[in-house]
């Protein structure tokens, strides 16, 4: 088999040639992947990893605590309870006396 080194040049024009067509079909590809790739990049993974480790935060708490009322708790209630009676006895005669001095007071 012999070789001729004058058709050697023409065969590799031929084959750059022939690859030169494929570079623009995959950069087409690669493009369109890469475009991809940033747009779930930019807005879907963002959102994604958020709604993740919310929930697994929610997940992995403790349930709330809850306390017992102390008895001492009952105690102040029925402290402000006679207060506020107190209070309204006391409002109730400032009233009166605000009608019997000045009966349109209340307009």
């Amino acid at each position: 088999m012999e070789i001729n080194i004058d058709k050697v040049p023409e065969a590799a024009n031929a084959a750059v040639q022939l690859s030169s067509d494929m570079p623009d079909v995959a950069l087409v590809a690669v493009g369109t992947f890469g475009a991809g790739l940033i747009l779930f990049v930019l807005f879907v993974l963002p959102v994604w990893l958020f709604l993740h480790y919310r929930s697994r935060s929610r997940h992995l708490s403790p349930p709330p605590v809850i306390t017992p009322v102390r008895p001492a708790a009952y105690e102040d209630l029925a402290e402000l309870a006679r207060i506020a009676e107190r209070i309204e006895h006391r409002l109730d005669a400032v009233e009166t006396l605000m009608d019997a001095e000045n009966p349109s007071w209340r307009r």
